[in-house]
Order: structure tokens, then C-alpha cells, then sequence
């Protein structure tokens, strides 16, 4: 295993064992470890930047393409980039489809703000939700243009603080976007906490 290197000021530093320690020194390795995320996350994210990704000479994949959404207002990528990213659009854009004619890819159920976060996320592989963009919006396009890592994104956040007042819009996203994982933890949260969500809902039908 390799061993990380930490800078240590070594003037005000006691050895313990083999280590230097002191107060600086304890506070530049918490704030390194803080600093860190989850190798896994780590990995997903470089997978997901690796995945297929068309040369730049192709013919098919040549040129920007715009996602203009109910707002009318586009939002501009590169072809073989999303096509890299979503199995949708890898189609769309490889086959004598309108959207490789025209270069435009109307997307009625969505704004420019859900739209540049999805185009952003097949760039970077991150994200951040606000409510101009909402994990549950995104979600939505994740699942509809098949960006498994996104879906996977919207999930998570989705699962996060699950309460007796979302539950039911919760397990409703996960019915229609086939999210399992939401609804594996809003199905357990329902079992945990069966006997306040039934008053509640006897409360509102009464």
C-alpha cells in the first residue's frame, strides 16, 4: 500500500512513533481528509469520463449540437460528447434522424437551467442541484435520454432526507422513473415508520 505524504513543520513538530505531530501538522491532515471524497465516487466519475467517446473525425459526430427546451431558450454541446454519454443520443445523432439534420433537439418538458445541469454533468460528471434544477427535473432527463451515472446521481440525492411529507412524491418518482434505489429506501422508510405515515394520511383524508 502506498504511504501519502504529508507536509509537516518540522521545527514545532514531536516525533510519536514515527510521526510527526503537532497542531499544524493535525489540522493539515484533517483538512486533507476532509478535502477528500470516497475512492469509489472517485472511480464512477473517471469511468464515466472514459466511456465511449467517437473520434473527433467522425462524420457522424462532427459540429454542436442545441438543446432548446419549453423556455425556447438553447443550450449548446458538442455532439460526440453526449453521444458519449446517452445511448439516445447516440442514436439520434448516428442515424438520418431531424435532430442530426438540424442540429436542433427539442426537449418539451424540460428548461434551460435542467438542460445546461445535464449538459454540464456529461462534461464534468458533477453536479449541483438548486432549485432552478432540481434532482427530481434532472432525474426526469437522466432517465429519458438513458444517462444511467446521472439517474444514479438524482437517486441519491432523491434519498437523502426522506420524510412523511415526501414519501409519496417519492415513491411516485421512483414508479415512473424505474429508480430502485429510491424506491428500495422510500419502501424502507414507509415499514420504519408505518404508524406516523397512516395517521397522517387518515389525518388528510379526514
Amino acid at each position: 500500500m502506498a504511504t501519502e505524504v504529508v507536509d509537516v513543520c518540522i521545527s514545532n513538530c514531536t516525533q510519536y512513533g514515527g510521526r510527526f505531530l503537532c497542531k499544524l501538522c493535525v489540522d493539515r491532515i484533517v483538512a486533507l481528509a476532509l478535502n477528500k471524497k470516497p475512492l469509489h465516487e472517485l472511480e464512477n466519475k473517471v469511468r464515466f469520463l472514459q466511456a465511449y467517446e467517437p473520434g473527433p473525425l467522425s462524420e457522424s459526430f462532427r459540429g454542436d449540437v442545441s438543446f432548446v427546451g419549453c423556455d425556447l431558450e438553447p443550450v449548446f454541446a458538442h455532439r460526440f460528447i453526449m453521444a458519449g454519454k446517452s445511448s439516445v443520443f447516440r442514436k439520434m445523432f448516428d442515424i438520418d434522424m431531424k435532430e442530426k439534420e438540424s442540429g436542433t433537439v427539442q426537449v418539451d418538458d424540460a428548461v434551460a437551467p435542467v438542460l445546461r445541469s445535464v449538459v454540464n454533468y456529461c462534461y464534468t460528471a458533477d453536479i449541483l442541484f438548486t432549485e432552478e434544477a432540481p434532482a427530481e427535473e434532472v432525474l426526469k432527463l437522466a432517465h429519458k435520454y438513458d444517462i444511467n451515472e446521472l439517474k444514479a446521481v438524482c437517486e441519491s440525492e432523491l434519498s437523502r432526507g426522506i420524510n412523511n411529507e415526501n414519501l409519496c412524491n417519492r415513491l411516485r418518482l421512483a414508479h415512473i422513473y424505474d429508480a430502485k434505489k429510491l424506491d428500495a429506501v422510500a419502501a424502507r422508510f414507509f415499514k420504519e415508520n408505518f404508524d406516523d405515515v397512516y395517521t397522517r394520511v387518515v389525518e388528510r383524508l379526514c
